[in-house]
């Protein structure tokens, strides 16, 4: 499971989510301002080394995160290429060129895949899920049952791939090989995910009960037994907020 919260003490572990949100959106922002292939690049050149620096995730880890979207990338970069007629020709085959325009733009949009993966990568392994809900109830007014749905759906996710790992497991303990042939395989996946929904719409019926028998929402207001910090890395936060709108701002203008 690759969206979920690791625990640390790095320098975005002390962050506030709204702050750290704040960074991801003037991230996303650039990143769909640009088609350019060298602004991309540097974006994502500057989350990476954030990413390592400020959340301590190593390269080796960010590439083992990134690395399924080469099959996604690839196609999609060879694809723009052919979109795009404009521009010099490098080379040509018959009905297929490839411009330099066409390359500048299909690097663009590739890389913006991965810098958009990696922020929101970013955030949510440095963001305790918590501390998102109660910023969002406390600071933002969102409505807790709203937040603490929000809540309940990222602590699901870890629990659904542990299920489909046990699932998995069970099945090579009976015996069962790896399907052969695309309609093996597409009959195999697909009771493997009927099960794991099955799962997941069980898990979602005990919570319902189990909030109903507590009173979940009866009051307009909640209470919450960990509280947000509010001491330096806080002002931290809000100024580190600060440096990203501006920042944001200058480099939207100047390019």
């Amino acid at each position: 499971m690759l969206f979920q919260y690791n625990g640390g003490s790095s320098l975005l572990h002390r962050l506030g989510p709204l702050s750290k949100l704040t960074w991801v959106g003037c991230f996303s922002l650039l990143s769909m301002a640009w088609d350019s292939t060298l602004h991309e690049s540097a974006l994502l050149a500057v989350l990476i080394a954030v990413a390592w620096l400020g959340a301590r995730l190593t390269l080796v880890r960010q590439l083992r995160a990134m690395s399924f979207l080469i099959g996604l990338g690839i196609p999609y970069f060879i694809l723009s290429i052919l979109a795009v007629r404009e521009g010099h020709t490098v080379m040509s085959w018959g009905p297929i060129a490839i411009t330099t325009e066409g390359l500048d733009i299909a690097g663009a949009l590739t890389l913006r895949i991965f810098v958009l993966f990696l922020a929101s990568y970013i955030y949510l392994s440095t963001t305790d899920p918590r501390d998102f809900v109660q910023a969002l109830n406390l600071h933002l007014r969102v409505p807790y049952r709203f937040a603490f749905g929000i809540s309940v759906a990222l602590t699901f996710f870890p629990l659904l791939e542990e299920e489909g790992r046990t699932m998995m497991a069970a099945r090579r303990v009976r015996g069962q090989e790896p399907p052969r042939g695309l309609k093996n395989r597409i009959a195999y996946w697909s009771g493997y995910a009927a099960a794991v929904l099955v799962n997941a719409v069980r898990r979602v019926q005990q919570t319902a009960l189990a909030m109903e028998g507590k009173g979940f929402g009866a009051y307009a207001d909640r209470t919450y037994l960990r509280t947000l910090e509010s001491g330096r890395s806080s002002y931290l936060g809000i100024m580190a907020a600060l440096v990203a709108v501006i920042a944001t701002a200058v480099l939207w203008w100047s390019l």
